[in-house]
């Protein structure tokens, strides 16, 4: 990205600048944190300033509620991408716009959708911001809708801010998304999949489409359906009809004699903005033994690798997937569990197969013994914080682990904090000694007593409570 169109880069050059610690974080090369500076710098050449960057990485802008926010910075590069790195007095003017606030807090959110419609364009104008901001078309029932908002965003990303409110309006009026007699902003988010990046659609162009039978289920349209081929045309536009047709008339998606929308959303997923599917490469992935449990087909199964290969093609190697499905470390008892790779697998949803090594490491961790067992249901409570971030890191989970046996807290109650963090934290990361912290003080001060309290038959500490 940052030699586009500069020729190969020098060795020497290169392995000082991936050197460097400020791409480390928790004393680890953070890959992501390399890559939003590597995406401001696209097409001007190597980094060659690792003081500039350490000086950067310490402007207290990119902090949101005390800690270094990689979402702030990601939002900020994308704005920046191919046009150099941000004067920090720009930057900090921008951020501090109330415009960006939601019921007087700061939203990284709103701050994301502009950044969308911005990537590679720079800085917004702050006037233009607030005038759109200021649509009464952004409101449903009386309600600002950041939702509408970001659907025209992503239509509209990498093309700058949107400039015509009227054409706005002219949109949301059109009859097509209406469902069941109502305004459906579903079926307004599938087009805007199809669309993003690409401008608003031709009206005729949309209403034509929704029209198709195909995508009617006994009679019926199906928004079910449009979705499952929006993820995959998602950026590529609408869809050939003739195309749409063929895919649901294959015969592989059978199951029992029945259509199979499972199945079909199995490989969508895989596929996801990668245009469409191809039958013959449909076939031959469901064609192989390893889909097997107990002599039958598993859907499950497929499902599980399809999600750590979401947005990232169809599934090429069988003989890697039977090797991952060998690994002892998936037993239970001596039995195969389904349920314990597909806890793993969550973490690893979009971010490619796993390697057996950290996996083996992952769950020889001791602080998954409960009761002197292994406890799946505690990695699942931790998985779900961890939903499409990668496995997770031992100290950071050491940490979290540590706030818990606090000496004020019973072990109900902190089977409870544990509980409502995890909920609170779903598909985040693990979070930091801090918030925890901050977050039992807050549990202490919101929830009720009686609520922090399981009843005495449910207080014994067993592996069930988690």
């Amino acid at each position: 990205s940052m030699m586009s169109h500069r020729g190969f880069p020098d060795k020497d050059t290169l392995t000082a600048m991936l050197a460097w610690d400020c791409w480390k974080i928790d004393d680890t090369f953070c890959l992501e944190l390399f890559r939003t500076f590597s995406s401001m710098q696209c097409g001007r050449g190597l980094i060659n300033d690792q003081a500039q960057i350490v000086e950067m990485l310490a402007w207290e802008c990119w902090q949101l509620d005390g800690e270094f926010s990689m979402e702030l910075l990601r939002a900020v590069s994308s704005m920046m991408n191919r046009r150099g790195f941000l004067d920090k007095d720009t930057l900090t003017a921008m951020l501090a716009w109330d415009c960006w606030k939601i019921d007087g807090k700061f939203s990284i959110e709103l701050l994301r959708i502009f950044s969308s419609m911005m990537n590679g364009c720079g800085i917004p104008q702050k006037e233009k911001v607030e005038a759109i901001l200021a649509w009464p078309c952004w409101k449903i029932d009386g309600t600002f809708c950041l939702e509408l908002l970001r659907t025209f965003s992503s239509m509209h990303s990498g093309r700058g801010l949107i400039n015509d409110q009227a054409q706005v309006v002219e949109m949301l009026a059109w009859e097509c998304w209406q469902l069941d007699g109502e305004f459906s902003m579903e079926l307004l988010r599938a087009v805007s999949s199809m669309m993003s990046r690409r401008g608003f659609p031709d009206k005729d162009t949309l209403t034509a489409m929704l029209a198709w039978d195909c995508w009617k289920i006994d009679g019926k349209f199906r928004i079910e359906l449009l979705r499952i081929f929006s993820s995959m045309m998602n950026g590529c536009g609408i869809p050939q009809k003739e195309k749409v047709e063929a895919i649901l008339a294959w015969p592989c998606w059978q199951v029992d004699g029945k259509f199979s929308f499972e199945l079909l959303r199995t490989f969508s997923s895989m596929s996801h903005s990668r245009g469409l599917i191809k039958q013959a490469e449909v076939e031959r992935v469901l064609a192989w033994p390893c889909w097997q449990v107990n002599g039958e087909f598993s859907l499950v199964l497929l499902r599980i690798f399809s999600s750590m290969s979401s947005s990232r093609g169809l599934l090429k190697d069988e003989a890697r997937i039977n090797a991952i499905l060998a690994w002892e470390c998936w037993k239970m008892e001596g039995e195969f569990s389904i349920e314990l790779l597909r806890t793993v697998a969550s973490m690893l949803c979009g971010r490619g197969l796993p390697e057996k090594a950290p996996v083996e490491q992952l769950l020889s961790w001791p602080c998954w013994q409960v009761d002197g067992k292994f406890s799946l249901k505690l990695l699942k409570i931790f998985s779900v914080m961890m939903i499409g971030k990668g496995l997770l890191k031992q100290t950071a989970l050491e940490a979290f682990m540590a706030w818990l046996p606090s000496d004020h807290l019973t072990r109900d109650k902190e089977q409870t904090c544990l509980k409502v963090a995890c909920q609170l934290f779903t598909q985040t990361g693990l979070p930091d000694p801090k918030t925890l912290f901050d977050i039992e003080a807050t549990l202490r001060r919101l929830i009720p007593e009686e609520a922090m309290t399981s009843d005495e038959d449910e207080s014994s500490g067993s592996e069930d409570e988690l």
